[in-house]
């Protein structure tokens, strides 16, 4: 099978838990139940994922999907340090399925999709934030990492927003502290959104979690730093970085997956990537089993030790950590700049190779499954 014909059978099984045409219901009156009709049925469309995913470092004035430039405010740390609201009892009915919509945070404009399980009845449910790679998009990334149909089978809510373009480059993006602006601000987006979710949604505040793909899971690194009160726990699949200025309020849970093989984010540094004809520059000299080791020291975890788990997939694990939270970073041996286990992933093959022993998306929701604020 194709990438091509094997992305868009994937994409017919996602979107076919269905959509709202309407939008959400923010604001209902209605005290109902949601619905647990499926949604009408979206269109589909081709979902290949992007190759190029990785951040570029510019500085320059983000634009909306207008085209339009905007300042983002200063973020506000004491309300990103804190859970999320939720009053479910306001909530009216929601449509089951998936559904798309967009938010503006700071003067920028947002899309996202969700999936709503069939078997929601408006009871609170856990949360999986899903953040693509640059280039890539929110339904692109539902696809290759799996968390929209994974979402529908095991009852919780799949949300995978679209980052943003900036000025030099077109490619939707996430922020890091590297490369910070102070024309953006995605973590305060990431809190927005999850307002927005909660607005609509009965979302249980103790079981939001983060996950991404490269630049994704870069950021996913990040928001471990910013919104540790926040996001329960959070799995990095393809990247991983600890900038000297991350200073997370509390020990979180956190997992992480890179390949020895890749080529895009390196696994073991030395400054150069394939995503460039020059040197990658400083960003690329990071190695990445020594930049989860800084998260098991900001979580004062005591030490280590390795489990083989099959010939190619070795898990370093921690213990001794502040509130018993589990870390742990898992080496697959000539794995690509890839997401272990993915259909999507193991058919595009200019990404390296894709390690099929271990399901890194199950393992994540495992994981997730074991922690709560």
């Amino acid at each position: 099978m194709t990438t091509r014909s094997l992305a868009l059978a994937v994409a017919l099984v996602v979107s076919a838990c269905g959509s709202n045409p309407g939008g959400d219901n923010a604001g209902s009156e209605s005290t109902a139940p949601p619905t647990t009709a499926p949604a009408e049925t979206t269109s589909t469309q081709e979902i290949v994922p992007s190759t190029q995913e990785i951040v570029t470092g510019s500085d320059d004035v983000p634009e909306s999907s207008s085209g339009t430039s905007s300042t983002v405010p200063v973020v506000d740390v004491e309300r990103v340090s804190e859970p999320v609201s939720v009053d479910c009892s306001t909530l009216g009915r929601v449509q089951v399925g998936l559904q798309t919509g967009t938010i503006t945070s700071g003067g920028l404009e947002y899309e996202y999709q969700w999936t709503v399980p069939s078997t929601y009845d408006g009871s609170p449910i856990a949360v999986v934030l899903d953040f693509h790679a640059i280039g890539s998009d929110g339904a692109q990334q539902a696809v290759f990492s799996g968390f929209a149909a994974l979402a529908e089978a095991e009852g919780f809510l799949a949300v995978e927003p679209t980052g943003i373009s900036i000025d030099g480059d077109e490619r939707a993006s996430w922020e890091l502290p590297q490369f910070a602006s102070d024309q953006r601000d995605d973590i305060a987006m990431v809190v927005d959104l999850l307002d927005h979710v909660a607005a609509n949604v009965c979302i249980d505040p103790s079981r939001i979690y983060a996950t991404g793909m490269s630049s994704g899971a870069l950021f996913t690194s990040t928001l471990v730093c910013e919104l540790s009160n926040t996001i329960a726990a959070a799995v990095s699949v393809a990247g991983v970085t600890h900038h000297e200025s991350c200073v997370p309020a509390r020990a979180m849970s956190y997992l992480a997956f890179h390949g020895t093989d890749d080529t895009t984010i390196p696994f073991r540094g030395g400054g150069e990537t394939t995503l460039s004809d020059s040197e990658g520059g400083e960003f690329f000299e990071q190695v990445m089993p020594e930049e989860f080791a800084e998260f098991a020291s900001d979580f004062g975890c005591s030490e280590s030790s390795d489990s083989v788990i099959s010939d190619s997939v070795t898990l370093t694990s921690w213990v001794g950590c502040t509130d018993d939270v589990e870390l742990g970073f898992y080496t697959i041996d000539g794995g690509g700049h890839t997401w272990p286990g993915s259909i999507v992933s193991s058919e595009i093959t200019s990404i390296g190779v894709t390690n099929m022993d271990i399901d890194a998306t199950a393992l994540a929701w495992e994981f997730f499954q074991r922690h709560q604020l």
